[in-house]
């Protein structure tokens, strides 16, 4: 099945780019953690890599989505697809997500919601600061959960059959 190679092409690719926006990350965390110095280009630079990070997963889920159930309820579909990643399909595919990912994800995927309809510059550093633990906690759980995902998806490669 090539589309099982696409799939893992595409989730490669959007490794990259958490890759990258985790490296961003770690380069400004000193100035979003310094209560003193920290300012709106602050703000609005970890709004930017929280809301990026939740838009590249949610591309990730979409295309996994698509190749296995290739069913959403339009009304709700963000939050429909994110569910949709933490449940097993029997015979069809495993869950990609824990439910901790899951909730970690969830709380991410509100604040880009929110994020999307708030056009004021009044950030809430409170806030901000429970995203940023949230995001370190769910980087690694990431990383770990899409690599099993992809070797999943090279297992299952692996068992069909392939024209000759």
């Amino acid at each position: 099945m090539e589309d099982l190679l696409l799939l893992i092409a595409e989730i490669q690719e959007g490794q990259a780019v958490l890759d990258k926006l985790h490296r961003l990350y770690k380069t400004y965390e000193s100035s979003f953690s310094n209560l003193e110095q920290r300012d709106l280009r602050d703000a609005v630079l970890l709004s930017d890599i929280l809301c990026n990070t939740y838009t590249c997963c949610e591309t990730i889920f979409l295309r996994i989505s698509r190749l296995f159930e290739n069913h959403l309820d339009e009304s709700q579909w963000h939050k429909e697809l994110l569910k949709k990643m933490r449940v097993e399909i029997p015979g069809i595919r495993k869950a990609l997500l824990t439910h901790e990912s899951y909730q970690l994800l969830d709380e991410l995927r509100r604040f880009r919601h929110f994020k999307r309809y708030y056009y004021d510059f009044d950030y809430d550093w409170l806030r901000l600061d429970y995203l940023s633990a949230v995001y370190n906690q769910l980087v690694p759980l990431l990383e770990c959960q899409l690599a099993e995902y992809i070797h999943f998806l090279r297992d299952l490669h692996s068992q069909s059959p392939h024209p000759v």
